[in-house]
């Protein structure tokens, strides 16, 4: 039995992680995390390259709540003891059980389960349509991009899977699994407007980008994957992907944009590639299954005891009206005003705070305004890639985790906060318990039409997005949001972008919100958040 490493051995390995995650030339021993650039995301990815290090578990907390190299190192070995296992996977590497002819099929994971029920419930849904929308100029090559999507979704497991339910001895169902065909499984249709008058092509246009939004994803047959290219004038196109939420995740299409510009690169140099992904989410399931699912039951205790006695429901003031379930969800966008990023930045810096913490204390301060109530429950997605392997893997890898934001008897922002911190702290140290488990344990009432539990969610959109096409591929896109079709909760709210350009958006429910009033609280919620952060920095940008 090896002995634990030595405090200037543990200096060495988290100075040498620190800089590789954040990416900078050097890691002074007491430089601070978030003044070069860290949140609670990149804590996450150290901790998980500590894990793998140092061959025992070490949680994001211990980066955060340390969070220079030389304090994050004593931290480290002051816990030289725990004997709680690392993210490693356990033993060999297996391949997927055979399904016959060929196929290989593997179980779902716990958040692929929930959308697999939610799909059973309503198929016709599409709010587990992840989408994204180009306008593409110059020199771009419709038959090269056929190709290139093509090798990318030959490159990720995740993209070649349909779903099945096999049918059990004597009538009983099994568990659904996951089919790996060993050819790609997609759909890349091209359309030609240029030759139809202007207004007939934008119909048609329109028609095509509508369809392809609104028609759901056979998760039986496949594929779970369609693009749609329209050439709109000489030099200038626009490209459409639909990919269901069963396989991607936003952190997913990051990287499939990625690998897209890749092989378009490499297609037009005559190159082959890129190769199959490394690492497979059939992987992640293994260890999800094998190794994280041991931990769930700890987990189930902490949980049990921070919601206990927990609000049923948010009071929330609506103004119902008429809405087809399948086209209830909108979106409000605004830009942070000038100086917010900057003093949430600054927040980081000096008082630790991550933009989840503070977001969490300026949505339990609106949700108090408009509501009343003064104990609620936000949803926070969270990436749920614990491990380093996992940040270049295509697949559904968040889960929901929970905030229980309490403002009863705070007697100033700096008290709501430390609450507050500390719920997010334990929202990332329990990313990886199930939420379909939390729902179960905490005996919470299920809908197929909304999530359970809480109403109103807090996404902080920490991870980089894709940087674009290189110029010298010969064109350039810009990306469009396209907004909500149908909303998962009442209101999401989502914190996205980063340095000097942040946006917040309002998702929310047409059928409950008039617009008006979500513009007003999105408004109001900016307000709150530059007061939380401002109580940090002591009032200066």
């Amino acid at each position: 039995m090896t002995s634990a490493p030595v405090t200037g051995d543990l200096l060495g390995t988290a100075t040498a992680v620190l800089r590789e995650v954040l990416d900078v030339p050097e890691v002074p021993a007491r430089a601070n995390f978030f003044a070069l650039g860290g949140n609670s995301l990149l804590a996450v990815r150290v901790a998980g390259r500590l894990s793998r290090a140092l061959g025992r578990r070490v949680p994001a907390t211990a980066v955060l709540d340390h969070p220079t190299a030389q304090e994050l190192a004593g931290h480290l070995a002051d816990t030289a003891s725990t004997v709680e296992a690392g993210p490693a996977t356990t033993g060999r590497r297996e391949a997927p059980a055979t399904a016959g002819d060929g196929q290989r099929s593997f179980p779902l994971s716990a958040a692929q389960r929930r959308v697999w029920l939610l799909h059973d419930v309503d198929p016709e849904r599409l709010d587990h349509l992840v989408t994204a929308s180009f306008e593409v100029e110059g020199r771009f090559e419709p038959a090269l991009a056929r190709a290139a999507w093509t090798r990318v979704v030959a490159r990720h497991e995740a993209l070649r899977v349909r779903f099945e339910q096999p049918e059990g001895r004597h009538g009983e169902d099994t568990e659904p699994v996951q089919v790996v065909e060993s050819e790609p499984l997609t759909e890349f249709s091209h359309l030609d407007v240029t030759t139809l008058p202007e207004d007939v092509g934008r119909r048609m246009l329109q028609e095509r980008v509508r369809l392809l939004r609104g028609t759901p994803l056979p998760l039986e047959s496949g594929p779970l994957s369609r693009v749609v290219l329209v050439r709109t004038a000489a030099s200038r196109y626009r490209l459409e992907l639909v990919v269901h939420h069963i396989v991607c995740d936003g952190w997913s299409l990051g990287i499939l944009l990625d690998d897209f510009l890749d092989a378009y690169r490499r297609a037009a140099a005559g190159e082959s590639g890129p190769e199959p992904s490394q690492h497979r989410f059939s992987d992640h399931v293994r260890w999800e299954r094998e190794v994280e699912s041991a931990r769930w039951p700890a987990l189930a205790e902490r949980v049990a005891r921070r919601f206990a006695g927990r609000p049923e429901t948010l009071p929330l003031p609506t103004d119902p009206v008429p809405v087809d379930a399948h086209a209830d969800g909108d979106d409000v966008a605004l830009e942070l005003p000038d100086g917010l990023a900057t003093a949430l930045a600054r927040a980081g810096a000096e008082g630790g705070h991550t933009r989840l913490t503070l977001g969490l204390a300026a949505l339990g301060v609106l949700l108090h305004r408009i509501s009343g109530a003064d104990d609620v429950l936000v949803a926070v997605p969270m990436a749920g890639r614990v491990r380093p392997e996992d940040e270049r893997t295509v697949g559904l890898f968040v889960n929901t985790a929970v905030a229980r934001v309490r403002l009863g008897g705070v007697r100033d922002v700096r008290e709501l906060l430390a609450r507050v911190r500390e719920e997010a702290a334990e929202a990332l140290d329990c990313q990886t318990y199930p939420f379909d488990r939390l729902v179960s344990l905490l005996g919470a009432a299920r809908d197929g039409t909304r999530m359970p539990l809480v109403r109103v969610s807090l996404a902080v959109q920490d991870f980089a997005g894709s940087p674009g096409p290189d110029p010298s591929l010969g064109f350039r896109w810009v990306e469009e949001d396209p907004a909500e079709r149908q909303s998962k909760l009442d209101l999401a709210f989502s914190l996205s972008g980063g340095g000097a350009r942040q946006s917040l958006t309002v998702t929310y429910r047409p059928s409950l919100f008039r617009r008006p009033t979500v513009q007003a609280w999105a408004e109001q919620y900016l307000l709150a958040l530059d007061k939380v952060t401002r109580a940090v920095t002591g009032g200066t940008a």
